[in-house]
């Protein structure tokens, strides 16, 4: 990536530790709302501080940043640098997407032009992941233009599941489409979500977490067989052991070594809506098309 480009992406997306660093990404932090007070996310309020809240049943929830928020950073980067690439989750799923257009309502015409807002379609490490692609497209000298077209056949075969300890947060935050009536009432029941064309919806129900798991890594060793050579990552909620063991189990189902599966902390931007112990898993392919071609 030219030096004179900055990369900017939501804080609903998790990177494993050092990443961010490593990819050199400027995060927009989403507000957390905690028992009546504003938080901004990795600033003011823990992906910790929000996981202990709502093992308490507390009041979170979250709220996009506000265009000026973006208008603010997007003009001291570009003192800086000659464009910014603004990368974020799904409209589906958030309006940060809308924010960061409509920062650049707020800019001069000449200014607003070096700014390129992008939709990736996606959320959490699988958003993530999107990025650091695009940051590779961008090192390798793409202009910021043509990265949209790019990353277009990524995001389609962008692989995502998860599943939640508890239901209350997803059917609190109404994140996830026909939640209720795919579940009924079997509150017991763990639920498989897959990222589907941008949202997120529910694609398997499981009478427990093992179950939920196992098949949630059958799914996935299945999506890496039409790739071959995939990049995966893993997110959780304050559940490292579980994950870890997901993991072993995922790295030997597609014959590779458990470190090269990176697990990221789920922050709190995501966590809100599908609670402690949850388990994401997220893939795309290294190469644009089947078996790495």
């Amino acid at each position: 990536m030219a030096k004179n480009i900055a990369v900017v992406c939501d804080s609903a997306a998790d990177f494993p530790p050092g990443m961010i660093e490593q990819l050199g990404v400027h995060i927009l932090p989403v507000h957390i709302l905690a028992e009546g007070k504003d938080h901004l996310h990795g600033k003011t309020i823990t992906n910790k501080d929000v996981l202990k809240k709502l093992r308490k049943k507390k009041d979170v929830s979250t709220s996009p940043f506000y265009p000026y928020e973006c208008t603010k950073l997007f003009d001291n980067l570009l003192k800086r640098y000659d464009e910014v690439v603004s990368l974020h989750l799904s409209r589906e799923l958030s309006g940060n997407y809308k924010s960061a257009w409509s920062a650049r309502e707020f800019m001069g015409e000449q200014d607003a032009k070096r700014v390129h807002v992008l939709d990736l379609g996606s959320v959490t490490v699988s958003l993530s992941l999107l990025v650091k692609k695009a940051v590779e497209f961008l090192r390798n000298g793409l202009p910021p233009a043509s990265l949209k077209d790019r990353l277009a056949p990524f995001q389609q075969n962008a692989f995502m599941v998860f599943t939640v300890d508890n239901l209350v947060w997803l059917k609190k935050g109404g994140r996830v489409n026909a939640l209720e009536a795919f579940l009924g009432n079997m509150l017991s029941v763990k639920p498989i979500i897959q990222l589907k064309n941008a949202r997120l919806e529910p694609v398997e129900r499981h009478r427990g977490k093992k179950q939920a798991l196992s098949h949630m890594v059958s799914m996935a060793e299945e999506n890496h067989q039409k790739y071959r050579n995939c990049e995966t990552w893993m997110a959780y909620a304050g559940n490292l052991e579980e994950a870890m063991l997901t993991r072993e189990k995922l790295a030997a189902a597609v014959g590779q070594s458990p470190e090269t599966i990176l697990l990221a902390e789920l922050g709190a931007s995501i966590a809100t809506h599908t609670g402690p112990g949850s388990v994401f898993i997220a893939m795309i392919p290294r190469q644009n098309g089947k078996n790495g071609a």
